[in-house]
C-alpha cells in the first residue's frame, strides 16, 4: 500500500541559466559577424561591372578593405587615411598578422587611375601581392 507522501506531487525545477548563457553567446556572435560584415560596404561606392573574372576563394587571409570615393578620398575601412597613413597602416598588420594579408580595394567606377595607382604602390612597397578589386558582376 502507498504512503501518503508517495501520492504527493514531485517538485521539478528547470535550470535555465546554461540557456540564457547560450541565447546570450549567440547574440554577441550575431553582433560581431553583423559588425565585420558591414565594415566593408559603409563607405558608399558605386562599384564598377564586370563580365569576366573570377570569385575569390575563402582561404585563412587576414582581409584589409580600402575605400576610395568619388573624390579620390581613401578609406582604410571605415576611417580616412592618408597614403602614408595607409603604409604605415599596412606595414603594421602585415607584422602583427600570423596569416597572409588581401587588399581587397572598393573604388567609384568614375574614380581616375591616378588615385588608384598610389594605392597599388603603396601595396607594392610593402610587400602586399594579394590585391583584389571589389565589383558588381554584370
Amino acid at each position: 500500500m502507498r504512503s501518503p507522501e508517495d501520492l504527493k506531487p514531485k517538485s521539478f525545477s528547470l535550470n535555465l541559466t546554461p540557456l540564457i548563457d547560450v541565447v546570450f553567446l549567440l547574440i554577441i556572435f550575431f553582433i560581431v559577424s553583423n559588425n565585420i560584415m558591414r565594415s566593408e560596404a559603409t563607405v558608399e561606392v558605386d562599384l564598377p561591372e564586370a563580365t569576366t573574372g573570377k570569385e575569390i576563394e575563402k582561404t585563412e587571409t587576414g582581409k584589409v578593405v580600402v575605400n576610395v570615393s568619388e573624390k579620390g578620398e581613401l578609406f582604410l575601412g571605415t576611417r580616412p587615411v592618408t597614403l602614408d597613413e595607409l603604409r604605415f597602416e599596412l606595414l603594421r598588420q602585415k607584422r602583427e598578422s600570423t596569416v597572409p594579408l588581401e587588399i581587397r580595394i572598393r573604388t567609384s567606377r568614375t574614380a581616375p587611375y591616378r588615385v588608384i595607382e598610389p594605392i597599388l604602390v603603396v601595396c607594392a612597397q610593402s610587400g602586399l601581392g594579394n590585391v583584389s578589386f571589389s565589383v558588381l558582376e554584370k
